[in-house]
């Protein structure tokens, strides 16, 4: 099996627009693509750990932190997926859905229809409930800031990053890459999320060859998302 190639942030853009232009394919088949595979994997893995006898069995209890953009359509539709497989889902969202657009305003409107609570950044309330319930969780999802984020998250991103990073317990997965982190250039910003498991999304990012990374991207899983990924 060929190992996965590594493309930068311009080369994952074509990649889309290749998969409009030239196959057709609209850009939530690729957002459902890659939320259900990641919904998947993350569902392995916990049986992967209760198997090893470090979880325990389910259903499983999974919080996943959503971006305004397209990170956070992927998280949308993982926790759609993870809900059909009968698990509990609770939300955390960046944005209101009045100021969500495209597929993210779709997958978001998805959950909400079948009764998916989102806490709202701007909820004091309601993002506290969903931190402080952090620790229960079996599983902690960023879907914050993807691939094509620069520069270091903003409040009250990074906030949520560090509450995150302190809970210990839960399996900690990114979506695409953690938040925190530059896509092309390795940047780290302090509250980075420390992810167990990275899901990357069509292609290696080239920030995965920092070595000091390692701590924060944990294992690597480059995930199809129905295109198949080359060099521009």
């Amino acid at each position: 099996m060929d190992e996965p190639i590594t493309l930068s942030v311009a080369q994952l853009r074509a990649l889309d627009a290749f998969a409009a232009s030239e196959l057709g394919l609209p850009s939530c088949v690729l957002m459902e693509n890659a939320g259900a595979n990641a919904a998947r994997e993350l569902l392995s893995t916990l049986r992967a750990q209760v198997f090893a006898g470090v979880r325990r069995p389910g259903p499983w209890r999974i919080a996943v932190m959503c971006g305004r953009g397209g990170n956070g359509g992927d998280g949308y539709v993982l926790a759609r997926h993870v809900r059909n497989a009968g698990h509990e889902v609770t939300l955390l969202s960046a944005a209101p859905r009045a100021a969500l657009s495209g597929d993210t305003a779709l997958f978001r409107t998805t959950c909400e229809r079948m009764g998916l609570a989102t806490a709202d950044r701007d909820d004091e309330h309601a993002v506290e409930a969903f931190l402080a319930q952090l620790s229960s969780a079996d599983a902690i999802v960023d879907a914050l800031l993807g691939a094509g984020a620069v520069g270091a998250p903003r409040a009250p991103l990074e906030h949520w990053l560090q509450r995150a990073n302190a809970v210990l317990g839960p399996l900690k997965v990114a979506l695409d890459l953690p938040s925190g982190i530059e896509a092309d250039s390795g940047a780290r910003y302090g509250e980075a999320f420390r992810a167990e498991l990275t899901l990357s999304f069509a292609a290696r990012k080239l920030a995965f060859d920092h070595v000091a990374l390692a701590p924060w991207l944990g294992r690597v899983r480059v995930l199809d998302i129905g295109v198949a990924a080359r060099p521009a």
